[in-house]
């Protein structure tokens, strides 16, 4: 289905997409720079449009924050009640997940995707629930505000200072059915702050003092604009003989795990940017085994894995003590039309004299393209 001329999907393609039972159930998300942009707002308003036009559409979860304007907006959706988990003797409301799949609508709302469920919950996550609502067949549109989407902790953590407990992995968002970018003016949105429609006052305050910044948020809406037009760009055919094709992306992995973390977040930006296919390629030699690496070093090597495959690479692993050939290898065997690696380790006079992995692939640049990723000031890739 083709998107409106803006990119995306209008809700009428998504009604007709909510119809079309014939297995895995469709996702909307609204996206937002930071709370208060009114993200559940929009959601609730399409949801009772499309319950007027005979869409059996239910509430699943809605969260107004106490606001009576929020809540006013569920309208007549039919809502289903929550479950109560008791955890060291206080009471939480979750989604009923048992409840909203025993039920069965064509299409759920369901607010807050970076939410993490309380203790004793089925799933840890909710955007865990919501991949268990697709696969039973059920539609899901949802609420998340770009900073909690894992593929921009780099640059939110770079830009904040913060580091954002609650993450969704980007592939949820990527492989939405239709991303809608709710969108406010960074004044605006502040003026909604100090008029108390997002927090209550003494919180509010301390919000405008820290997270709701205008260089913040500035920053923040530029990264939601981004995420939606990379999203919008992949309607765009691919295949094995298309330009998009060969223009596909390896990101190769050294060993050292901070680094390794840097350049696969670079390489998912990369990749989404160029609505692309990527590989994160690690070529293990005898001394990288996993029994000669401490338990550290294992962990956070398994952490990157799964932080490549949250992002939507194909992670690939090869054994070999010649790494450079072996990489130039995978290059020509996936036609890769990208390479992304870090900066030489080796320089000035000893980096001529026997020069590391990354010059001697440099070196042999020929029928694709090779990104040196180097480090800024704090460490970090830029």
């Amino acid at each position: 289905m083709p998107p409106t001329s803006s990119g995306r999907r209008s809700p009428e393609d998504f009604l007709a997409l909510a119809r079309d039972s014939s297995g895995r159930g469709k996702l909307k998300v609204y996206l937002g720079m930071a709370a208060g942009v009114g993200k559940t707002y929009k959601m609730l308003d399409d949801a009772n449009a499309m319950h007027r036009q005979g869409i059996d559409i239910v509430a699943g979860y809605i969260e107004t924050h106490g606001r009576d304007e929020t809540a006013a907006r569920i309208g007549e959706l039919e809502v289903v009640p929550r479950k109560r988990i008791e955890y060291k003797g206080i009471v939480v409301e979750e989604m009923d997940l048992e409840a909203c799949l025993a039920r069965h609508p064509d299409v759920l709302v369901v607010d807050e995707l970076a939410h993490t469920n309380a203790a004793g919950s089925k799933n840890e996550k909710r955007w865990q629930d919501v991949e268990a609502l697709l696969a039973a067949g059920i539609s899901v549109v949802t609420t998340v505000n770009v900073q909690h989407l894992e593929g921009v902790q780099d640059v939110v953590l770079s830009a904040t200072g913060i580091d954002i407990r609650e993450q969704v992995p980007d592939r949820i968002v990527r492989n939405a059915d239709s991303v809608v970018l709710v969108d406010v003016p960074v004044p605006e949105l502040q003026e909604r702050l100090k008029q108390g429609k997002i927090y209550p006052p003494e919180q509010a305050k301390r919000a405008l003092e820290n997270f709701f910044r205008t260089e913040l948020l500035i920053r923040l809406r530029e990264l939601a604009l981004l995420q939606t037009a990379e999203i919008s760009g992949r309607d765009l055919p691919l295949d094995a003989t298309s330009a998009a094709a060969e223009s596909r992306i390896a990101v190769a992995l050294p060993f050292d795990p901070i680094i390794a973390k840097d350049l696969i977040l670079r390489g998912s930006r990369l990749a989404g940017r160029m609505n692309t296919k990527w590989f994160a390629l690690y070529v293990r030699r005898e001394r990288d085994h996993p029994e000669r690496m401490s338990a550290t070093q294992h962990r956070l090597l398994s952490e990157n894995v799964q932080l490549a495959m949250s992002l939507g690479a194909s992670v690939v692993f090869r054994e070999s003590e010649d790494i450079v050939q072996t990489i130039m290898d995978f290059v020509r065997s996936e036609s890769i039309g990208l390479l992304v690696v870090g900066q030489p380790s080796r320089r000035g006079v000893f980096g001529r004299v026997s020069p590391g992995i990354v010059t001697r692939l440099v070196d042999q640049l020929k029928g694709f393209d090779i990104l040196v990723v180097e480090e800024d000031n704090s460490g970090h890739f830029r």
